[in-house]
């Protein structure tokens, strides 16, 4: 069901009279979930080339539609091109895409990212307390008292 509302409600807001993607027609958008299907906002997305640097919204979802030149301006995306959008936030994974930008409308597939994990290894140390020689602590100074 959540996989469904992400693309319905961007699909709602492009047919939107009067908004700048209604406009334009030209972009490249997707939308970014985690592992359970869950959107994953604020998700920052770049494309390169381009200079582009965009977050995503509540509902995990972007669109680029426009490119950066050398001094900032903003120009439409170039026809025929390959372009890679880079995700990432953190405690995720950055994810890579290469995408192939004809022209028009371009609606990536899904991009899942992968929560950071932490991989824990056995100690070799004995660290049961029935083994210890000397079973007083030292942990230091005490001040009460004092």
């Amino acid at each position: 069901m959540k996989r469904l509302l992400a693309p319905l409600a961007l699909a709602l807001l492009l047919l939107l009279p009067g908004t700048a993607a209604a406009k334009n027609k030209h972009f490249i958008m997707g939308t970014v979930l985690d592992r359970n299907g869950s959107p994953v906002e604020r998700v920052n997305v770049t494309l390169a080339p381009g200079n582009v640097e965009i977050i995503t919204d509540e509902t995990g979802t972007f669109l680029i539609d426009y490119l950066r030149d050398d001094e900032g301006n903003r120009t439409r995306l170039s026809k025929r091109t390959e372009y890679t959008v880079t995700f990432f936030k953190v405690g995720f994974h950055e994810e890579s895409v290469t995408v192939a930008y004809k022209r028009g409308e371009l609606a990536m597939e899904t991009v899942t990212l992968k929560e950071e994990t932490i991989k824990v290894d056995p100690s070799s140390d004995n660290i049961d307390p029935a083994t210890l020689t000397n079973r007083q602590q030292d942990a230091g100074g005490s001040y009460e008292g004092e």
